[in-house]
């Protein structure tokens, strides 16, 4: 893949990265990750059964509190992003060095997984790996719907609309043997699952940037018949789903920015410091999908009318 060809070793991030490992053997971080995803899957999991299955390795490493679980999440999220950027395009600084990846590893929170997810469905889309990746693609975007369902539809239109029905198949099957192996290994996850989920009950919490339902507005800009590249019309799907969520937090932008890597909407990220500091209020994570709603909304607009020449990104209405 051409991709490959651009990879060069970067000091400044093998600097970051040793940073990383150093703040996971100093500080006591990964709340989020010990309290739900290091330990295994139990009755009262708040994950679906597939994280489990996948983060079964870490089971191996020693138990908190020593700090490898959380370590080992922590350098697979900033591979993750790195890997990311260096195929969708942009400049990995912005994010790695954003305020939601700092919430995202410092919890020890698992949005490698839709990161990784967009790359494996955005490779499915452009014909660079087999489809029946797009299935693994749809099940890791939903383990984070918040950000993660408008892009499942995206891409599902995508297919629809050049009529790759095969494909589909692909991907509908890979989903059917995923979910059959999560149900055979963990019987009636599903029902507890909710449960928990009902139990937690996340939605209008101190951390929860949710507008809902005013965020639904977002909808109408993400969703614009007017040309655009692939990537932009991603965009704004990503900061429609994230401001019309019933609840989300401010890690759960890390996706989004990722695809969205500018210096502009690092800065943003940045400010949504000020109320925390100013007011103990952490809700205006809502500050980042909006910024790139309109950033990338009004950049649309002005070049509509412009030929896209950029054939990877292909112009289209949808």
């Amino acid at each position: 893949m051409n991709f490959l060809k651009s990879i060069r070793p970067s000091p400044l991030f093998l600097g970051v990265l040793i940073g990383l490992i150093g703040m996971t053997v100093l500080l006591p971080g990964g709340y989020d990750g010990w309290l739900y995803y290091f330990n295994g899957w139990t009755p009262r999991s708040t994950a679906p059964a597939w994280v489990y299955g996948l983060l079964t390795p870490l089971t191996l490493l020693p138990p908190y509190p020593a700090p490898f679980r959380w370590m080992l999440i922590v350098i697979i999220t900033a591979l993750t992003l790195r890997l990311a950027v260096m195929i969708l395009g942009g400049r990995w600084i912005w994010a790695l060095f954003s305020l939601p990846f700092l919430w995202t590893v410092w919890l020890g929170q698992i949005e490698f997984i839709t990161i990784f997810s967009v790359v494996l469905g955005w490779l499915v889309i452009h014909h660079q790996i087999h489809p029946l990746w797009l299935g693994v693609a749809i099940i890791g975007l939903l383990t984070k719907v918040q950000v993660g369902w408008g892009i499942v539809a995206l891409f599902g239109m995508w297919m629809v609309i050049e009529m790759r029905w095969h494909d589909l198949i692909w991907a509908g099957g890979t989903i059917a043997v995923i979910l059959l192996a999560t149900f055979l290994i963990y019987p009636n996850w599903l029902a507890l699952w909710l449960d928990s989920v009902r139990i937690l009950n996340p939605s209008g919490r101190f951390f929860d940037s949710s507008i809902f339902p005013i965020g639904l507005l977002a909808w109408g800009i993400a969703i614009l018949p007017i040309p655009m590249t692939r990537m932009r019309r991603l965009c704004l799907v990503a900061s429609a789903t994230l401001l019309g969520s019933p609840y989300f937090a401010n890690y759960h932008c890390i996706t989004l920015l990722t695809l969205s890597n500018r210096w502009q909407y690092w800065l943003i990220s940045w400010l949504t410091v000020i109320p925390m500091v100013v007011m103990n209020n952490q809700r205006f994570g809502w500050m980042i999908p909006l910024a790139v709603l309109i950033g990338e909304g009004w950049t649309a607009w002005r070049k509509r009318k412009q030929p896209v020449i950029d054939m990877h990104n292909l112009s289209m209405l949808y």
